[in-house]
C-alpha cells in the first residue's frame, strides 16, 4: 500500500511540475518559442549597452530641445 502511495505521489508530483504547456507542444513550437526568448533576450541586452554607452539617438518626440550633435 505505501508502495502504491509513493509511486502515486511521484506521478502526481512529476505532472503537476511539468507544466500543461510541454505535454501540449510539439518540439518544432518548443524551439521556436526558446529563439523567439533568446532574440527578445539578446535584442534588450543591446539596448542596455547602447542606453549604458550613451549611443542610444534621442527620440523627435520630446517636448523640450533637444541638440543635436
Amino acid at each position: 500500500m505505501r508502495k502504491i502511495m509513493i509511486a502515486a505521489l511521484v506521478l502526481t508530483l512529476g505532472f503537476v511540475l511539468s507544466g500543461c504547456q510541454t505535454m501540449t507542444r510539439d518540439s518544432e513550437q518548443q524551439i521556436q518559442k526558446y529563439s523567439r526568448i533568446s532574440d527578445l533576450n539578446r535584442r534588450m541586452l543591446a539596448e542596455d549597452v547602447d542606453a549604458l554607452l550613451l549611443l542610444d539617438q534621442s527620440s523627435s518626440l520630446s517636448w523640450s530641445h533637444v541638440r543635436r550633435r
